[in-house]
């Protein structure tokens, strides 16, 4: 008679991860966790992967199994959330039919989404000097890269005018960045009305 063999469990029937991958993903959840609260606590440059490890039950030696560097943290904590943000922003500016939807709907998007996560704002203004260092090819530079895509988009639609693409994307890019720096830093900024005088500042000016 052949060897009896154990019944495959629940979870792995259902396709769904074994107990190896969900301690991987346990482990990997801890270290993004205490990296962001060095980051925040220390700042990114006075953080040691040491840092990082003693506020995890891990092994030292754990941490290389799922990063390679401080700077994988620090990337990986910040996009995740950046190309949540960025994938939303797009669908709102792309679906806009005229001009004020497009500018309110994608800061209104962006303030929400401060508010709901001040943390992450925290951590990237605190440590936005790390961040330039990988922003061309990393988060911001995602961002930014799409903002434009959409600009140029707007401009082909006619919903703007024939325009310095590159310098309204900075200008869009940094009065967001700098509002959602004050929602981050004052809880009671209402988004809502952060959003109607972002879009009121670009659409009407300041007469």
């Amino acid at each position: 008679m052949p060897p009896e063999t154990k019944p495959a469990s629940r979870n792995t029937r259902a396709g769904g991860p074994g107990k190896r991958e969900r301690n991987k993903a346990a482990n990997r959840t801890a270290i993004l966790e205490a990296a962001q609260a060095c980051f925040l606590e220390l700042g990114y440059e006075a953080t040691s992967i040491r840092d990082v490890i003693r506020r995890t039950n891990l092994a030292a030696g754990t941490f290389y199994n799922y990063f390679t560097d401080k700077q994988s943290l620090l990337r990986e904590l910040v996009e995740s959330h950046m190309r949540v943000l960025t994938r939303d922003l797009v669908a709102r500016r792309r679906n806009a039919r005229n001009l004020e939807v497009f500018v309110h709907g994608a800061y209104l998007t962006a303030f929400t989404a401060v508010a709901a996560d001040p943390v992450l704002h925290t951590l990237m203004i605190k440590n936005e000097h790390a961040i330039a260092g990988f922003a061309e090819s990393g988060p911001l530079g995602m961002s930014t890269a799409a903002l434009r895509e959409d600009i140029a988009d707007a401009v082909q639609r006619k919903l703007l005018p024939d325009i310095d693409v590159d310098a309204l994307t900075a200008a869009f890019y940094g009065v967001g960045y700098e509002l959602g720096r004050l929602i981050s830093e004052q809880p009671e900024r209402c988004p809502e009305q952060t959003a109607e005088f972002a879009t009121r500042l670009f659409l009407r000016g300041l007469a």
